[in-house]
């Protein structure tokens, strides 16, 4: 009992002596005697570390302005602990103390606002990253708090798009992955590293990024920006090889069928056999391989002799249409000859006992001869603005299925064909193959028979020249042209005629009003439009001009004529007639009518 009686009398005698400390402490924080206060609540924590009041005095300590130990910091900390000691019970002798100094919940929970609101006040005036982390880091305060993250993260965000960095994005989003603004800059980030990682903007960049990136916002613009530069790398190398690379390397890329046609084109370009045989020999995966057998086909068969059928089955055993081979071989050597009947044409074969006997039905109101394997028919009556024109081959069947308002025969495996009013001299002409095919678009004026593999035509009431292949040879800026004849034709410019050779250089200086062309080595030429004469190739006059009309040379002579008197009326002149040979000697008069002249231009069939 002893023992218990004399704690008891200890803590009486020390209980006064804190309480006086205390209201010491608060008497000198109202008085202003700031280092009293101090040591007295220093004493007073000393003994009983978490007495609210002591620590409630302590944060007003620090919460003083005038005090030069001013630290809202310091405040805060000891006025979290104060707070944490509520609620204080007025009844007990403690609260009852505390009471009587002006410590109460309430006095705590205001002051607690007070220096959480003066702490958050100075971060907005400094306004800075660190001063609102340093708010957050040490204040706590739960609607300042709300308002200073969101005024930090608007501070952290800023200062990484000032650093125009993709990291500096990159560490905002993973350091404030609950920010308003990291939407917005996960957008800036996708896109700054996508310009970044594309900036040279080449395809092996694009590549990059969708391999770094295959889940990035813009992998979609990367792979048709990817695609885009890869194709033209290569169309800028232009190589049949790097077309090849292309084609094996990437079967997948959208512009694998156009580089594929590419190749086609590159490697078919010359038009001719060899050039389809390469092709189909090695690009058999080509999408293009059925076309080039196809084409190979009619090119080695164009002028459809059984010879060339046998020799295109010698030749090409693997062509995956071999009954097409067959058939046409057969009807290769069956002879056709027109037969008309009711007014109606139809094909005959003409049998050994050379009696006709009728194939092809006479259905058609006009048909041509069969060249090449096809004729050309017309089977409906021509209208007051048109005709329409059709191929059959000699099964009597459509060769194909485009119609023609003009048609001509084939010629070493090509036709010449028209579109429009032919008969009132509005049509365009173009030239087809045996598919049917325009190897030349209808868009000339008029286009002439080839002679010496060029066709003459008109575009734009300008003339030049085509080769078989349907390419423009000689360009088109001529008034007039006359069809090549031994390796030169007549040219008009500036209402002169001219000749010129297949590179279509002028051959001599010499000009004339008007022109035949060049046969038997000679040409009927006149300078004056009246009197014709005959030059040579070198453009020399080897017969003088003398004629009123002077024809070709054929095997050595030509038909020219001159105006005479009639022996008959001496008051008149005849236009007579005559024979004559390549050194201007008359070998005989001429007594047959003169033959009407062929216009220049061909218009129609």
């Amino acid at each position: 009992m002893r023992k218990y009686a004399s704690v008891f009398c200890f803590v009486l005698t020390v209980l006064p002596a804190l309480a006086g400390d205390l209201e010491k402490a608060f008497k000198y924080l109202n008085t202003g005697d700031y280092p009293n206060a101090l040591k007295h609540l220093r004493e007073v924590l000393q003994e009983e570390p978490l007495n609210a009041a002591a620590n409630y005095g302590m944060a007003k300590y620090f919460s003083f302005k005038d005090n030069k130990a001013y630290n809202l910091d310091s405040a805060h900390a000891y006025i979290v602990v104060a707070m944490k000691r509520l609620p204080i019970n007025p009844e007990d002798k403690e609260g009852k103390r505390f009471v009587a100094l002006g410590v109460r919940d309430y006095t705590i929970q205001a002051l607690y606002k007070t220096i959480n609101f003066e702490a958050f006040s100075k971060a907005e005036r400094e306004n800075t990253l660190e001063a609102y982390q340093h708010f957050l880091d040490v204040y706590s305060d739960t609607a300042l708090l709300r308002q200073a993250v969101n005024l930090r993260n608007q501070k952290a965000y800023m200062r990484a798009l000032s650093l125009r960095t993709v990291q500096a994005l990159e560490e905002f989003i993973k350091k404030y992955p609950e920010a308003a603004e990291v939407k917005e800059a996960k957008e800036r980030y996708e896109k700054m590293l996508y310009e970044e990682t594309t900036a040279d903007k080449s395809y092996l960049s694009y590549k990059n990024y969708l391999d770094k990136y295959p889940k990035g916002k813009y992998v979609e613009e990367a792979r048709k920006n990817y695609e885009q530069a890869l194709l033209e790398h290569y169309l800028r190398q232009n190589t049949l090889s790097g077309y090849e690379e292309f084609v094996k390397m990437y079967p997948r890329h959208p512009a694998n069928h156009f580089i594929q046609d590419t190749i086609y084109k590159i490697v078919t370009a010359k038009g001719d056999v060899e050039a389809y045989r390469k092709f189909v020999r090695h690009y058999a995966d080509n999408r293009n391989i059925t076309d080039a057998w196809k084409q190979l086909y009619i090119l080695f068969t164009a002028r459809a002799n059984p010879e060339d059928y046998e020799r295109f089955r010698r030749e090409f055993p693997d062509y995956p249409f071999a009954q097409e081979v067959e058939r046409d071989a057969l009807q290769a050597n069956r002879i056709l000859y027109p037969i008309r009947v009711n007014d109606k044409v139809g094909f005959a074969l003409k049998n050994a006992v050379d009696t006709l006997t009728p194939v092809i039905q006479p259905v058609y109101e006009e048909a041509g001869p069969f060249s090449c394997g096809l004729a050309v028919v017309r089977e409906k009556p021509c209208t007051d603005t048109r005709c329409e024109y059709y191929y059959i081959t000699k099964e009597g069947r459509k060769a194909f299925d485009e119609v023609f308002n003009y048609a001509a025969d084939f010629y070493e495996g090509l036709a010449i064909v028209g579109v429009g009013d032919c008969e009132a001299d509005e049509c365009k002409y173009g030239i087809i193959d045996k598919r049917g095919k325009y190897v030349l678009p209808p868009v000339y004026d008029f286009i002439d028979d080839p002679t010496e593999g060029l066709y003459v035509a008109e575009k734009d009431k300008r003339f030049g020249y085509i080769n078989l292949k349907g390419e423009e040879e000689i360009s088109f800026k001529y008034e007039n042209a006359l069809p090549f004849k031994q390796g030169v034709a007549a040219v008009q410019l500036s209402g002169n005629w001219f000749f010129i050779d297949r590179s279509g250089r002028q051959l001599f200086i010499n000009r004339f009003a008007d022109v035949s062309s060049f046969s038997d080595s000679l040409c009927a030429v006149t300078q004056d439009g009246a009197n014709w004469g005959y030059i040579d190739m070198s453009g020399n006059f080897v017969i003088q001009p003398q004629y009123e009309s002077a024809e070709d040379f054929v095997n050595g002579f030509a038909i020219v004529s001159k105006k005479e008197k009639d022996p008959k009326n001496k008051n008149f002149f005849i236009s007579q007639r005559y024979k004559i040979d390549k050194s201007g000697k008359i070998i005989e008069k001429v007594t047959a009518p003169k033959p009407t002249p062929v216009n220049k231009k061909k218009r129609g069939r």
